[in-house]
This record gives C-alpha cells, structure tokens and sequence, in this order.
C-alpha cells in the first residue's frame, strides 16, 4: 500500500515528508488538476 498526500503549500509537503507520505502530489503552473488550487512555482517544484 502506498501513501500519496496532497500539498498545497510547502509546510504541507514537508509535514507529508515527515509523516512518511510514500508520495506527494502538488500542483505546478499548467500541470494542476484542480482548478482552485494553488500552484507551485517552477522554482518551488
């Protein structure tokens, strides 16, 4: 079984890092599947 956790924010990607998240899904500028998300710059990803 594999954990995969959203993030929204980088505290939110850290915390599912330290919590053991297997994988992390965010959002970058065109490549978001949810459309009120906020994205992650290029620089950020």
């Amino acid at each position: 079984m594999e954990l995969l956790a959203p993030a929204g924010t980088i505290e939110a990607f850290e915390a599912a890092v330290e919590s053991g998240a297997d994988a992390i899904y965010i959002g970058a500028p065109a490549f978001n599947a949810r459309a009120l998300a906020r994205h992650f710059s290029l620089a950020e990803v």
